[in-house]
């Protein structure tokens, strides 16, 4: 027996895994892609592929009326500049699906999950944050996805409520950071090594959507590990667990550099029951 429509808008790394989830609990799940080529890709994990477009305003959007639940999950791709591409999926695309949304033809109650990023905090001189915290605006890259953040918390139909789940930098199957981390043992790498961030494990963020689906969560909550070290101190143990040089950090900023160095809480989430299965990338190598 279906336990219900699930859809998920961008069926990338997180997007497929989450819709392999929710169909192995029973959902009938929907999901997207930007990219013809990956059509049949996603044919594996969801029960109706689409192509979808969000700031296509010629994109057919009539999936959204049958769905109890949707997860969007859209990502960036790596072939054009960087704040193009943030235009173009945040700034253009997550404002007009959120406008279909509000033009849904049916009172379906609908429950609305958006994946954002923890690095929305930006330079907070690797102070505490939390949900409260506000964004770091100073960069248009982190403007462009707190206004995306916005669109979704300005979602004001009465048969739908909304949540934001902010990510840390992911590591899991496929991703394996710390791997990455010690493959630059004795270098010389041009980024701060005193900045601090946040990660979150692939299965804790599939288990995170689900939790937020389940108990209809509404606002914004911090989806990270327990981990708070600077990429210094990570690296170092990283390397000193592995017996090797460790990696060599810069010690200033590059200019114009997109900054994320917070240490992001987790306890909001944990005080509604949820519990990260990872608790961080050490525990993933351990599992390993």
């Amino acid at each position: 027996m279906m336990s219900g429509c699930f859809g998920i808008v961008g069926c990338g790394y997180v997007g497929s895994a989450v819709a392999s989830y929710f169909r192995s609990k029973g959902f009938e799940v929907t999901g997207t892609t930007r990219n013809p080529s990956r059509l049949t890709y996603i044919c594996d994990f969801v029960d109706h592929p689409r192509i979808y477009r969000a700031e296509d305003s010629e994109a057919d959007v009539s999936f959204l009326d049958g769905l109890d639940g949707l997860l969007i999950a859209v990502a960036p791709t790596l072939t054009d500049s960087q704040e193009d591409t943030y235009q173009m999926v945040y700034g253009k695309g997550v404002p007009a699906l959120i406008n279909s949304l509000n033009q849904r033809s049916t009172d379906r109650p609908l429950h609305v999950i958006y994946l954002s990023s923890a690095g929305v905090y930006g330079n907070q001189g690797g102070a505490m944050c939390d949900e409260i915290t506000p964004p770091d605006r100073s960069h248009s890259n982190n403007a462009i996805l707190a206004g995306a953040e916005d669109a979704v918390l300005s979602l004001n139909s009465s048969s739908i409520n909304s949540c934001i789940l902010r990510l840390g930098g992911i590591y899991g199957p496929n991703k394996d950071i710390a791997s990455f981390i010690c493959s630059a043992s004795g270098q010389i790498i041009p980024k701060n090594g005193d900045h601090i961030k946040a990660w979150i494990h692939l299965n804790d963020i599939i288990y995170g959507v689900y939790f937020a689906f389940q108990n209809r969560l509404e606002g914004i909550y911090n989806l990270v590990d327990d981990l708070q070290l600077s990429r210094r101190d990570l690296s170092n143990m990283l390397c000193a667990r592995m017996g090797i040089a460790p990696v060599i950090w810069d010690n200033y900023d590059q200019p114009d550099s997109h900054i994320f160095h917070a240490r992001v809480s987790n306890s909001k989430l944990r005080a509604l029951g949820f519990q990260p299965s990872v608790r961080s990338m050490f525990d993933f190598l351990v599992a390993a």
